[in-house]
């Protein structure tokens, strides 16, 4: 019998957090999962782990060991082996909490997708949340998810994420992947902080070149909605779309700035959060 979630790890480098990762999940209150690690750098991660004492018939690992081959790629891997009714996205630094699963699927089988809201922090603690975290849950449209600025965790059904992760190989495909669903499926936002999100120097999502090659991802963004296809959006959603991308490459490059300026730039994370910026735009000069 499947198990109810499936849950992929892609791993690259990440020997120093693989654990604490898995450890969140192994505590999960819902024990109806598989987890499949995909190595995108060499390394047999499961082997990783039975050395340090940690083994579960539940955590698999993908044949499959390539390196660098992005975020994409891994994740799509994973796609070909799960098993479950439905995927769940985690990465490998990253740490659920006891309850994530428990929390979210209910919300995924009624409406499809499930998200919460991320704790972001670093070395030094907690440095703030994706969103006020009130313990509801709303409807996630096109406008709330490019008004978001954090990186999507979705718990999804799998008829509806299809066989991969996302279709578009970018350096934002979760953006794209998640302003797709919202069009045309139902996305639930959980307004509880069930999933630890670590912000680090190290990360390439979040540092001064990893904000040049997204802000190159997102004018092929703006492109791409403003061509026929407009990534099968309706047109509201794209209208929305086209709004909240201009934002968002707005936010970055401003960020870009300031870390060019800076003998030791901060990750693009701590800067949002730190001033106040999530989900708003740029206040004028």
């Amino acid at each position: 019998m499947p198990p109810a979630v499936s849950i992929i790890i892609p791993c690259h480098k990440a020997q120093d957090t693989i654990v604490e990762a898995i450890e969140g999940v192994l505590n999960q209150s819902m024990s109806d999962w598989e987890c499949i690690l995909v190595s995108d750098d060499g390394s047999s991660y499961l082997q990783h782990l039975e050395k340090l004492g940690i083994a579960d018939p539940r955590i698999v690992e993908h044949p499959e060991r390539s390196c660098a081959t992005g975020t994409v790629a891994p994740r799509n891997r994973g796609f070909t082996i799960a098993r479950g009714n439905f995927i769940a996205d985690l990465d490998a630094d990253d740490i659920w909490k006891p309850t994530r699963l428990a929390r979210l699927l209910p919300l995924a089988q009624e409406y499809g997708c499930a998200q919460d809201i991320l704790e972001c922090f670093d070395e030094d603690g907690l440095i703030g949340f994706s969103g006020p975290p009130d313990g509801g849950d709303s409807p996630l449209s096109v406008e709330n998810v490019v008004a978001f600025d954090f990186p999507f965790h979705l718990v999804v059904r799998r008829d509806l994420a299809g066989d991969t992760w996302s279709r578009y190989d970018s350096w934002v495909p979760d953006v794209i992947r998640t302003m797709h669903l919202a069009d045309s499926a139902s996305v639930r936002w959980l307004r509880e902080p069930l999933l630890r999100y670590r912000v680090s120097t190290t990360s390439m999502s979040q540092s001064l070149d990893g904000s040049r090659r997204i802000d190159q991802a997102y004018e092929e963004i703006l492109t791409g909605l403003s061509e026929k296809h407009g990534f099968g959006l309706s047109t509201p959603s794209r209208k929305h779309a086209l709004h909240g991308i201009t934002r968002k490459r707005e936010l970055n490059r401003r960020y870009i700035q300031e870390a060019e300026a800076a003998s030791i730039p901060e990750p693009f994370i701590s800067w949002i959060l730190t001033r106040g910026l999530s989900g708003r735009s740029l206040p004028a000069d």
